[in-house]
């Protein structure tokens, strides 16, 4: 698979990552949905089974927004980094290959 984008959760510290910190592990496969938005129309919302861990990077979500929106499911998102004392966690997305 290709690296799309990796980046650090945004807002993570409002959702509920906190209630999964201490469970998740490197590799664990993360949901990538979007959602209507009145602050960003191309948010994209990223959850670890059924927790909302937080967003996209507003910086760097357009062309991802766009493309889920369009229904086009061709990206897969795992968890690359864990700092549980900071409360951050990298993602790495990556696009399917056919």
């Amino acid at each position: 698979m290709k690296v799309y984008k990796n980046f650090k959760i945004a807002g993570i510290e409002y959702y509920e990552a906190m209630f999964v910190i201490g469970k998740i592990k490197v590799g664990d496969k993360l949901i990538l949905k979007v959602e209507d938005n009145i602050y960003d129309e191309n948010a994209v919302e990223i959850y670890y089974k059924d927790k909302k861990l937080g967003y996209f990077p507003k910086s760097a979500n357009y062309s991802i927004g766009v493309i889920l929106r369009k229904g086009w499911d061709m990206f897969d998102a795992y968890i690359q980094k864990i700092n549980r004392d900071n409360l951050e966690i990298q993602v790495a997305v990556f696009v399917r290959e056919r």
